[in-house]
């Protein structure tokens, strides 16, 4: 497995990833051209100032997304963004990111071990036990303050406000606040949902266990996430998986204790079919 490369704590300098935004982004990685951040924004129309601006962290959200990533030195000036997998799917038949599907991926993505975000990596993953489905904004607030001994406000950023605001990540809803309370939904287990959650899980297969022909679910899920960083229960898991394997794409072990589970699909070719079953 290879060493966790997650966005630092403030990558977003608080601002949320606009989904406008993330489609010049995908455009420009189409394109294939490669610039600073000045000429990024140049090329894009994202704003940018002197010293700042939202370039690098619409850059950043992409790559902690998996829809893109940076081709040569990341430490370069010179950024020369590629298309993922899954970012080139995306690119070809949900350009704004408009569909829930996409947007579930591209959360559970942030949430990743290896190349999420850490501060949602901490919230969703590292933190489910703590903080549950259903939790204050203060104890999210204390959660994340331990785990990165910081006693400065504002530590939640944009964690809960981009999944609020229609301009990013609404159509998922992931978390959702009323006065004070978080309310986080688990990611939803319908049939057209199936290839994208396939893809998802036979990538974290592939990156966390490269030489593994088959892994039990509990392993999946301690190194990976599969089930926590949905926030599924176990039920919900057993559904899901299941799901894949009416779709054919893992074959389950039943008889063991936790399961075992075997990819039966390659995960691009099964990026390739993410859309498959959208009505």
């Amino acid at each position: 497995m290879s060493k966790p490369m997650r966005l630092p704590r403030n990558f977003h300098r608080t601002f949320i990833p606009e989904r406008q935004y993330i489609n010049a982004m995908l455009r420009f990685a189409a394109s294939g051209q490669a610039g600073n951040y000045q000429d990024i924004s140049a090329v894009t129309g994202i704003p940018t100032g002197k010293s700042s601006g939202k370039v690098p962290a619409i850059l950043d959200y992409c790559r902690g997304m998996g829809l893109i990533q940076l081709a040569g030195n990341a430490r370069s000036a010179v950024k020369r963004p590629e298309l993922t997998p899954f970012g080139r799917i995306v690119f070809l038949e949900d350009p704004h990111l408009k569909e829930r599907v996409t947007q579930w991926i591209a959360h559970l993505n942030l949430c990743g071990v290896l190349t999420g975000a850490d501060a949602w990596y901490q919230t969703f993953f590292a933190g489910n036990q703590v903080l549950g489905m259903r939790f204050s904004r203060s104890s999210l607030e204390e959660h994340l303050s331990l785990v990165y001994n910081s006693k400065r406000r504002g530590i939640i950023g944009p964690i809960v406000r981009m999944y609020e605001d229609e301009a990013a990540f609404h159509t998922c809803g992931v978390l959702s606040e009323d006065t004070g309370i978080v309310v986080r939904q688990s990611a939803p287990i319908a049939e057209e949902f199936g290839f994208a959650y396939g893809a998802w899980i036979l990538q974290l297969v592939a990156d966390h266990f490269p030489k593994a022909t088959q892994i039990t679910l509990t392993d999946l899920d301690h190194n990976a996430g599969w089930k926590s960083i949905p926030g599924w229960n176990i039920d919900e898991s057993h559904r899901a998986i299941e799901l894949l394997e009416r779709k054919g794409i893992l074959a389950i072990d039943r008889q063991m204790n936790p399961w075992i589970i075997r990819p039966r699909a390659d995960a691009g070719v099964t990026w390739g079919r993410m859309y498959e079953d959208l009505i």
